[in-house]
């Protein structure tokens, strides 16, 4: 059994420090360019998480997708605007991407929102 969307965040979370300590110069570089490519600019951070949510989706990526959606949600995404991003990653990569949205709906519901 696979385990909850909300459970792969928070095992990210527990795991991340120790990222941090086995790699400290490369977890540095990885930290500094999501921050710079997050900042705002000429999109919001919201628009950004957005496309970060379809990308992570695209990619497959259980983990970057809870991660993303978490940070897309505190950004002041809705629902609809994720499911959207969502919808717009299975147009580009088709059925094997949209096997991996249910770890996005799951987290919505298991997160309640």
């Amino acid at each position: 059994m696979e385990p909850s969307a909300v459970a792969t965040l928070g095992e990210f979370k527990s795991d991340k420090p120790k990222l941090n300590q086995a790699m400290p110069e490369v977890m540095k570089h990885m930290d500094g360019l999501f921050g710079a490519s997050l900042a705002e600019g000429a999109l919001s951070l919201k628009e950004k998480e957005l496309i970060v949510v379809g990308i992570s989706v695209a990619m497959r990526c259980d983990t970057c997708i809870v991660m993303h959606l978490e940070k897309a949600l505190a950004a002041g995404a809705t629902r609809a605007e994720i499911m959207e991003a969502c919808g717009l990653a299975i147009a580009m990569g088709g059925g094997p991407v949209m096997a991996c949205v249910p770890v996005a709906v799951n987290f919505l519901e298991e997160s309640r929102r």
